[in-house]
């Protein structure tokens, strides 16, 4: 496992994806054309944090219960700030299955404990940020649709928006948690597209980030050529890695720009 405390900023670190996820070659997937312009070859590191917003990671998430007690949540992503902690995480909820958990802990009492997802698909919360404020961002990773983690107005509100069909593949979720009570107010899917039309591994690469204008960006790898700016097809690439990037407004209800390595973009960041 590792563990990234980051102050103003995001890690961007590779992330391979599920086993058993389809990973063809994008130069040779059928119907698709390697486009002239590749795009970015790096991806760029995130814009200027805002002030005061800190953001924790532990990659692949670490298991805890809303039972324990504050001292056996250690090894869960968190931020305090003043006498209250936030934790993010998962509940072991069957042999194969997690569910993601947030918990708030002020002074060594516990205030609330949530699970944002308690379906059969596997969930887990990875990363936070936040400024002590109001609303937490939480970085989910989901196995599957049809949880609690969709309907909540985000830019794609479901697993698999559209046209675009479902599976098992791990894909990436951002959602903004009400620190009064736990709540899921707002979140966001971020997928990768097969050519087949289906819904393909997107794994993240770090907590958000919470830009100066209030935006906030996602950065996460790819198994195949992410979701565009329309919500509904991939981007055109050309060869791996895809390395993504994705600004959305404060609320997650509207996508700002998208960029990817290797690939092109209907709306690219500046």
């Amino acid at each position: 496992m590792r563990r990234s405390l980051i102050l103003v900023g995001v890690v961007l670190l590779a992330s391979t994806g599920c086993d058993g996820d389809e990973e063809p070659d994008p130069g040779s997937d059928a119907g698709d054309e390697a486009p002239v312009d590749a795009g970015m070859t790096s991806r760029p590191p995130p814009g200027p944090s805002a002030d005061g917003w800190e953001s924790d990671w532990v990659e692949g998430s670490a298991g805890a219960s809303c039972d324990a007690d504050e001292a056996d949540l250690a090894d869960l992503a968190h931020l305090t700030f003043g006498d209250s902690t936030i934790y993010v995480g998962f509940r072991q909820a069957s042999g194969n299955n997690q569910n993601p958990i947030v918990a708030r802990f002020d002074g060594g009492t516990r205030i609330w404990c949530v699970e944002h997802e308690t379906q059969g698909p596997d969930g887990r919360a990875e990363a936070i940020t936040w400024d002590g404020g109001d609303h937490a961002y939480v970085v989910y990773s989901v196995v599957g649709g049809g949880t609690d983690l969709e309907g909540h107005g985000g830019w794609l509100s479901s697993y698999a928006p559209g046209a675009i069909s479902g599976g098992g593949p791990k894909v990436s979720v951002v959602g903004r948690v009400s620190v009064e009570d736990g709540s899921l107010d707002a979140a966001t899917f971020i997928v990768s597209v097969l050519s087949s039309g289906r819904v393909n591994t997107h794994a993240p690469a770090g907590a958000v980030t919470v830009l100066e204008d209030g935006s906030v960006e996602f950065a996460g790898d790819s198994a195949h050529k992410p979701i565009d700016a329309d919500g509904r097809s991939s981007m055109d690439c050309t060869d791996y890695p895809f390395s993504s990037r994705y600004r959305f407004s404060a609320d997650l209800s509207e996508l700002v720009c998208a960029d990817c390595t290797n690939c092109t973009s209907q709306r690219p960041c500046e």
